[in-house]
């Protein structure tokens, strides 16, 4: 089955990355919310897209470079005051839904690492009992390996996670081609390969399946995207509008 995933929590529904967006998930029949983690100067992991804040919230600044305390002194915009979540908060509303996370992990606003960040993630994973619940997911090959070689050194492996996703930009798919991506997939150990929707045909994936390459897509945010996902079989794939994804699915379930 095709698995929908909530993106941010459902950005054109609700305030992205909010806890009112995510407890508006938890309630949906979708299988995934997804969502995107930073540290911030003190170490505390943080639920927000952009390494800053100066798009979402009443504030500016990198997220990277301000305590949680200081962080905490900004509210999301148009979520009725809140401010921006722990990954632990978000675990919080999920643990007892059937919502299951797909969680990117995101870097400084120049690219570079959060130090120490993979650790951490994988910490608060097995301690909420959370790990064999999560997708990992990442537009670096980089982060994607130092999250695995954090999970071995805890004792675990990434088969207990739901997957381990490369998340393949178009820039990247231009600039390589098929091939160089099956040859990055394959350099890094990765199995999983996250498209963005309108990329993804029979012909462009075929390869990448035929090796046992698992497919996600993502930004499938209108009916005609949701439709091609399910026709296609994809493993999952992330939307703005989950409620357009749960009724295109809801319509060819019955055909």
């Amino acid at each position: 089955m095709t698995k929908i995933a909530s993106h941010r929590g459902g950005t054109h529904l609700w305030p992205e990355n909010s806890r009112l967006a995510f407890r508006q998930t938890a309630a949906l029949p979708v299988e995934l919310v997804e969502f995107d983690v930073h540290h911030t100067a003190d170490k505390v992991l943080v639920v927000h897209h952009d390494a800053t804040i100066d798009r979402m919230t009443d504030g500016k600044g990198e997220i990277g470079r301000l305590t949680y305390e200081q962080l905490s002194k900004f509210v999301i915009v148009g979520a009725a005051g809140e401010t921006i979540p722990t990954l632990d908060e978000v675990i919080d509303i999920f643990a007892p839904s059937p919502v299951d996370l797909r969680l990117e992990i995101k870097t400084r606003p120049d690219g570079t690492a959060y130090e120490g960040m993979e650790e951490a993630i994988v910490e608060r994973l097995v301690a909420s009992g959370m790990l064999s619940r999560c997708m990992v997911t990442s537009f670096s090959l980089e982060r994607l390996d130092a999250f695995r070689k954090a999970l071995e050194a805890a004792g675990h492996n990434v088969s207990e996670l739901l997957g381990l996703i490369w998340l393949c930009s178009p820039v990247v798919i231009r600039q390589v081609g098929w091939i160089g991506v099956d040859a990055a997939l394959a350099a890094y150990g990765i199995f999983e390969i996250g498209i963005r929707a309108e990329m993804i045909s029979v012909l462009a994936i075929a390869p990448l399946s035929d090796r046992g390459v698992i497919i996600h897509g993502w930004a499938a945010h209108d009916i005609e995207m949701a439709t091609r996902m399910f026709d296609l079989g994809i493993a999952s794939f992330t939307t703005d509008r989950p409620d357009i994804a749960i009724a295109t699915r809801a319509k060819q379930e019955m055909r």
